[in-house]
């Protein structure tokens, strides 16, 4: 699997996310989770913004205190701003995985609220939200096709 890769597109996933596409990232590394052994952490080079509630990440089990206090900011009204710089994502379908050359793979793509979540050995879905179904390419491949 390539170093960087490009977040080109969504299929399904929050409102505000296609306007902030592209976005490219760099591959940190692959983790296990509670329920497959192929997850994988990058981090963007250029923050995301996600818009949620307070309630809405009690309820997925997410703890807003612990997000970096310099990436969210809490309104009065429930309102929770983040600034997402980790992503956690999983090829969709059962048996692939993302790898050199690979264009407009479809993976499940998840926000890194937590951002402790990057030196644990496993995946601990308390630290991240899923966003969306995206497709991924890999840049250092199309780089080298130049």
């Amino acid at each position: 699997m390539s170093s960087r890769l490009r977040i080109t597109g969504i299929d399904t996933g929050p409102a505000d996310l296609p306007a902030q596409l592209p976005a490219e990232a760099r591959l940190l590394r692959q983790a296990p989770g509670p329920d497959r052994p192929d997850y994988f952490f990058a981090v963007l080079d250029e923050a995301i913004a996600y818009r949620t509630t307070l309630t809405a990440l009690k309820e997925l089990g997410v703890d807003p205190q612990a997000a970096d206090p310099q990436l969210i900011r809490i309104a009065d009204d429930d309102t929770v701003d983040l600034r997402v710089f980790g992503i956690v994502f999983a090829a969709r379908s059962a048996g692939e995985m993302p790898h050199a050359g690979m264009k407009e793979l479809p993976v499940s793509l998840a926000y890194v609220v937590d951002n402790t979540a990057i030196r644990d050995e496993v995946i601990d879905f308390s630290k991240l939200v899923y966003a969306a179904v995206a497709f991924i390419t890999d840049i250092d491949a199309e780089a080298a096709a130049v």
